[in-house]
């Protein structure tokens, strides 16, 4: 399986996770309060597309457009981190999935 497939499995099997997760508590509120399951993509994520990502995740939204533009921002956060960075301040988290 190539990289966008894995990144793909692991968005799908978050979003079975989550709707797991909510049939049985159905607070939104309190799931995101007391989980952890975005941790790792917050840290990957930028800003504007981990929102989208959130969104995607509760309501299980598994549209290809959606999911693309997803697993194209972690691609695009790998292939900035191998670039040469002279600011290791600047540095972006390399995803952990592949």
């Amino acid at each position: 399986m190539d990289e966008r497939g894995i990144i793909k499995k692991k968005i799908f099997s978050l979003m079975d996770e989550v709707k797991n997760s909510l049939a049985v508590e159905n607070d939104i509120d309190k799931f995101l309060d007391g989980t952890t399951l975005f941790d790792e993509w917050e840290d990957i994520l930028p800003d504007a597309e981990y929102g989208i990502f959130v969104i995607a995740i509760l309501n299980n939204i598994r549209t290809k457009v959606i999911i693309n533009t997803l697993i194209d921002s972690v691609l695009k956060v790998e292939k900035l981190n191998h670039k040469k960075i002279s600011n290791k301040k600047e540095k972006l988290t390399s995803h952990p999935f592949c």
